[in-house]
């Protein structure tokens, strides 16, 4: 498991070292400071955010780590950044000397993927500017890396699922998962791109941290899309921070989500090499 994806690390750097977990590396360095996380409320990035803090405090590490957050359609679904609030406050509490700063920056909802589409060398509107803001936070900030969970798309699912998380490990090259920016000095690091949310939904029962998965939402349902939604919020005037909001079962999000809790029991056998 995981075989082709741990071949990408191609690391000569003596301070770099790995840590396996279920059969995953994920890469480190001893010289790193302080680090980013981006952290949207979804259960990848959180999941990625308490191994990181785990790995700083196993190895009794002097680092910190900001939390990176992209306030998203806050016309459609303003309960995000409330979301992603209660994610950082959650993994404040389990880190508190680790976790440091919340950084935020907003995402027009005419530049999200679905809206515009393609617009520069094959990357959308939301594309960009997280790949900019990432470069401009490292720079501001002094962030030694910055980590990313995207994770991969399970097979098949739907149609209507991002493509560009379809990619396989052994058709990828090293700067897909781990790429320097020599003139700003720091690492972007994607240690899940080409993990599946079985195995990420799974770490949660491993480490017995499920408070924290229940404190993630990855439902990307909204008002004018979904009725169990906008039942509720008929528009953003009407939303009020942390008010019950019910996921709308709908959207592919839901579905990989639901995919996933099915499959935990699975995938715990094949990590534990019963399958």
């Amino acid at each position: 498991m995981f075989e082709d994806n741990n071949l990408l690390y191609n690391v000569n750097e003596k301070d770099f070292f790995m840590t396996r977990v279920s059969h995953l590396d994920i890469p480190f360095s001893r010289k790193w400071k302080k680090i980013g996380v981006n952290v949207s409320g979804g259960a990848d990035s959180a999941l990625l955010c308490f191994l990181l803090g785990k790995i700083i405090t196993d190895n009794k590490l002097d680092c910190k780590i900001d939390i990176i957050t992209y306030q998203r359609c806050w016309d459609t679904r303003p309960w995000q950044g409330w979301w992603s609030l209660q994610v950082f406050n959650k993994l404040k509490d389990m880190f508190p000397d680790i976790i440091q700063n919340r950084h935020t920056t907003f995402i027009p909802p005419q530049l999200e993927h679905g809206v515009s589409g393609e617009l520069v060398d094959g990357r959308s509107g939301d594309q960009i500017i997280v790949g900019e803001f990432n470069k401009f936070a490292a720079w501001q900030n002094n962030l030694d890396a910055i980590f990313n969970g995207t994770s991969k798309n399970p097979d098949d699912l739907r149609e209507d699922r991002m493509k560009n998380r379809d990619g396989e490990a052994n058709n990828a090259r090293p700067r897909d998962v781990l790429y320097y920016f020599s003139k700003l000095r720091f690492h972007l690091c994607h240690p899940l791109r080409f993990v599946k949310k079985d195995w990420i939904v799974a770490q949660y029962h491993l480490y017995n941290i499920t408070d924290l998965y229940y404190t993630t939402r990855s439902c990307e349902g909204d008002i004018n899309h979904n009725r169990p939604v906008s039942d509720v919020v008929p528009s953003f005037a009407h939303y009020v921070p942390g008010m019950d909001v019910p996921t709308c079962n709908e959207c592919w999000w839901c579905e990989e989500r639901r995919w996933a809790d099915e499959r935990v029991p699975d995938m715990i056998r094949e990590i534990n090499g019963k399958l």
